[in-house]
């Protein structure tokens, strides 16, 4: 398990920092004759800040071999934190690279920062956001962040990241086997389109009910909650909060000017 320390059992022994510690750098990209339309990215992709760091000054998207990465996930510990009056300034370490700025903007209620007055220093939480470059420094937008409640998601978070990179290296090998037999590349472009991190955080109905009804909103402000309340009346208002939460917390909606406004990070 990690600890507060800097090397935090997650030093350069265990992590291959010039490639971010899970990158398969033999993974060859299609040739330009098979490549495929660009993919259409839905899921949270989980990542270590040092797969961060290593990305081409040019890109803004997180590749891990064929698949880019639009939004992504990570756990660290919290070193320093700025509070302002529209944005949080966190410094994050995983203990696979240099720390990482993460920005997390606020709406226009109190609730909204009292929302994470528990991520403190020296606390473990998890960020769900995008990559961004201000002159030529890597930092996240954070749709969201969730404090570690319990230090075994530190663990799962590891065994996620693996996963991600062992399943695209699979579907490169499957997706080059399958072009020498004659298919062409729009054939594969489901096994990406349906790429689940692990498949480890399944959507209920409901959730993808409310998903779905925050996606299709194309309002600056998002779609607001007693909006969904009368869209979708086949579910109770209880299941819309519990999935609105859930949802959150997975990084597949943030909120915008209030609690009671969602966005899909789809839109991002």
């Amino acid at each position: 398990m990690w600890n507060s320390t800097d090397d935090g059992g997650f030093g350069k022994n265990k992590f291959d920092q010039s490639g971010g510690g899970f990158l398969n750098s033999t993974i060859n990209s299609p040739s330009t004759s098979e490549k495929k339309k660009p993919e259409r990215i839905t899921n949270v992709v989980p990542c270590t800040i040092a797969q961060i760091h290593s990305m081409p000054e040019s890109e803004d998207n997180l590749k891990i071999g064929s698949l880019t990465a639009k939004i992504i996930t990570f756990v660290g510990l919290v070193k320093t934190l700025d509070i302002q009056t529209t944005k949080i300034t966190y410094v994050i370490s995983d203990h696979s690279s240099p720390s990482i700025d993460v920005q997390l903007w606020l709406g226009e209620t109190d609730e909204q920062s009292n929302k994470y007055e528990d991520i403190k220093a020296s606390t473990y939480a998890r960020v769900t956001g995008a990559v961004r470059s201000l002159k030529g420094k890597r930092h996240v937008i954070a749709f969201n962040i969730q404090p570690i409640q319990d230090l075994n998601e530190i663990t799962m978070h590891i065994a996620e990241v693996i996963h991600a990179s062992m399943s695209v290296a699979v579907m490169d090998k499957q997706s080059k086997s399958t072009a020498g037999f004659g298919l062409t590349p729009g054939m594969m472009d489901s096994t990406t389109d349906t790429f689940d991190a692990g498949n480890l955080r399944k959507l209920t109905k409901p959730q993808q009910l409310v998903k779905q009804a925050i996606s299709k909103c194309k309002d600056e402000q998002g779609i607001n909650v007693m909006e969904l309340y009368n869209s979708l009346k086949s579910i109770n208002r209880q299941s819309i909060q519990e999935a609105l939460e859930f949802l959150s917390n997975e990084g597949h909606i943030y909120s915008t000017i209030d609690e009671d406004h969602y966005k899909s990070t789809d839109s991002v």
